[in-house]
């Protein structure tokens, strides 16, 4: 970073990070913990505005949390964001803004931000919405952004040289593979309930393979109104199925505990949706298949077997797992966790500093 004509130090530094929810209860959101004590690592002193603020546990004393911390409505939120915004840029020389998957806070301060000379990086992993008032929200937050990152090569909805791949960043020190063995009687899927993840492509093809007798625990939880009318749906339908449980939410630090039990976990959304969860858990040794065709940088020649088309197909391969001896499921392990590397929190900062 330049100021004044000489070289400073990301460490002499401070960061405005904008962020969409920090909440250590939540399976989905409890991560972006990390990612903030990681990348505070770099600075001085970092502050974060944040539209939901849940539980937070004990941080570093140079983090600073601003965020409603009450149910609040949406108009709320964004004018908090604003005068917080307004007030914090008035009073501190940041060089540099961060969002963390907020298009809508990126877009809500960008005067601020260009009135100051701010630079403002978006982190965003996910297809977008395909239509309406929040696709143009992030339409703009992409031009008025000075870099996007992101983690895989279809996880940006819009192409331009400003778009940059940089992978994703999970805990490889918390979730580790510690099995002694490798058994096929858990399954799992770990997933925010939507309707774009397409759970119910893993529970059938589940119920219709050989393993269908055993159980299937959903881990997760919703986010929205569309999320709880799905989740209604999605026990109705399966109601007279006792081996299909839906667990909730955990907290995302319990996470690693809870993921020891279980041997084989569906990721059913597809292509833009690089979702941590499978890191996470491929990370903890547990077999993954996937339907979107991104992870097939990390799986690379084992992609034929855990890749899956449809409903059909993850059926069919989900019966090929008991073929698969355990010597070769070891040497899968130990060529994912190879790959799964260029998606750790520790190597955050290093491939942030390339951009930030």
């Amino acid at each position: 970073m330049k100021t004044g004509g000489k070289y400073k130090s990301p460490s002499m530094s401070k960061l405005l990070y904008l962020n969409l929810a920090i909440d250590s209860d939540d399976t989905s959101l409890g991560f972006a913990i990390g990612w903030l004590e990681e990348i505070s690592k770099n600075y001085e002193a970092v502050d974060v505005i944040t539209l939901r603020l849940g539980k937070l546990p004990e941080l570093d004393k140079k983090i600073t949390i601003h965020g409603p911390t009450h149910k609040v409505n949406k108009l709320y939120k964004y004018r908090f964001l604003y005068k917080t915004a307004k007030e914090l840029i008035k009073k501190t020389n940041y060089e540099n803004c961060f969002s963390h998957m907020s298009p809508i806070s990126v877009f809500i301060i960008a005067f601020l931000l260009k009135r100051r000379n701010i630079k403002s990086t978006l982190w965003f992993t996910h297809p977008g919405p395909q239509f309406g008032l929040k696709k143009i929200i992030l339409y703009f937050a992409f031009k008025l952004s000075d870099k996007i990152l992101t983690a895989s090569q279809t996880s940006f909805p819009f192409k331009s040289e400003k778009v940059h791949v940089i992978g994703h960043s999970i805990n490889q020190d918390k979730f580790v593979n510690q099995k002694d063995k490798y058994e096929l009687n858990n399954f799992l899927i770990l997933s925010r309930i939507s309707k774009s993840k397409n759970l119910e492509i893993g529970i059938d093809a589940f119920l219709n393979s050989n393993e269908g007798d055993n159980n299937l625990d959903i881990i997760g939880g919703t986010l929205n109104q569309d999320d709880e009318q799905y989740l209604k749906k999605l026990k109705l339908k399966y109601e007279n199925f006792n081996n299909i449980k839906f667990l909730g939410k955990v907290k995302h630090a319990d996470l690693p505990s809870i993921l020891k039990k279980y041997d084989v976990n569906f990721n059913c959304a597809g292509e833009g949706f690089f979702d941590k969860s499978v890191l996470e858990t491929l990370s903890m040794g547990i077999v993954n298949f996937y339907h979107n065709s991104d992870f097939n940088s990390i799986y690379k020649n084992y992609s034929v077997y855990y890749f899956f088309e449809n409903t059909a197909d993850l059926t069919k391969k989900i019966n090929l797992l008991r073929n698969v001896k355990e010597d070769e499921l070891n040497k899968f392990f130990d060529s994912i966790n190879h790959n799964l590397k260029n998606h750790s929190l520790s190597s955050l900062n290093k491939r942030l500093n390339n951009f930030i």
